[in-house]
């Protein structure tokens, strides 16, 4: 019989907790492992969290799932995962939430935006698709001219999920000059961008830090072989699924260019659907 007497839940938010503080604390068990809080197993279980987390003593199995479910905790599948070997991982990350935190208490004052460049091609890529069953899958059409490329870059607003990018022939250090000075221009009343970006040399070069300096734009690093941490990653996969895979153009390269460009002008006003999609919507 549950310890309150059959039928009787313990009070919620327990005592001395917020629902936010509740929901805080059961989000930062279910993250780490189990071991840690003295259970032998891999996997939170309902009943190990039942006795994990004192408050939700008392509970039927039910009750907890439900619980859960009220504090945006699911039984989801896991994901292969690689952690970032980078030393540095927690500071980096802690900088780029503390620049997220201003932009979000000084809305147009202070802006803060993924960066990213990326690489498509005029030969189409193979993907999944609908085809008649047996047989070869959909052709991905290469063409018969030569292959052709175009560098994407790209600066996503945390914020608003406006995308501000160039498309050009490379993303070398006058280029990139140029891009953060456009950038710049963009967010005319801002008193200052932040810009969190990878580790690629030319984003740090010697000269694109000098440019920079006296400048709005402050760049932040994040953490090295950590692709996760940057959401305008997925605005690439959205592309590649939109546009690039299976695409029909053959040797129409320009296109294909042009295809691209209007894709990317979908996204240059603020895009609640883009900042979903990428994972930042505010809950």
């Amino acid at each position: 019989m549950s310890p309150l007497g059959a039928g009787v839940s313990p009070p919620f938010p327990p005592s001395g907790l917020s629902e936010e503080q509740a929901k805080e604390q059961i989000q930062e068990a279910v993250r780490r492992s189990p071991r840690l809080a003295g259970v032998d197993r891999s996997r939170w279980s309902l009943a190990a969290l039942a006795t994990a987390v004192c408050w939700l003593a008392g509970l039927s199995m039910g009750g907890v799932s439900r619980l859960l479910r009220r504090l945006k905790v699911r039984y989801r599948r896991g994901q292969a995962h690689l952690h970032s070997p980078d030393p540095e991982y927690d500071q980096k990350m802690q900088a780029v939430q503390r620049a997220r935190l201003r932009a979000r208490r000084r809305p147009g004052e202070v802006i803060f935006l993924y960066q990213d460049e990326f690489t498509y091609y005029r030969r189409a890529s193979a993907a999944p698709a609908w085809h008649p069953q047996g047989g070869p899958g959909r052709y991905a059409e290469q063409g018969h001219g030569k292959n052709g490329k175009k560098r994407l870059i790209g600066a996503l607003d945390a914020q608003d999920g406006r995308l501000f990018c160039w498309q050009r022939s490379d993303a070398k250090v006058g280029t990139l000059k140029r891009f953060y000075k456009a950038v710049q221009d963009a967010y005319p009343q801002a008193e200052v961008i932040y810009v969190a970006q990878d580790n690629w040399p030319v984003h740090f070069h010697q000269d694109v830090l000098q440019s920079l300096k006296g400048t709005k734009v402050k760049l932040l690093r994040l953490p090295t072989y950590a692709p996760w941490t940057n959401p305008i990653e997925k605005v690439w996969r959205f592309l590649k699924a939109d546009v690039l895979h299976q695409h029909d153009f053959g040797d129409d390269w320009q296109g294909l260019r042009q295809e691209v460009t209007n894709w990317l002008a979908k996204w240059t006003g603020p895009s609640p659907a883009l900042l979903r999609y990428v994972g930042l919507a505010p809950e």
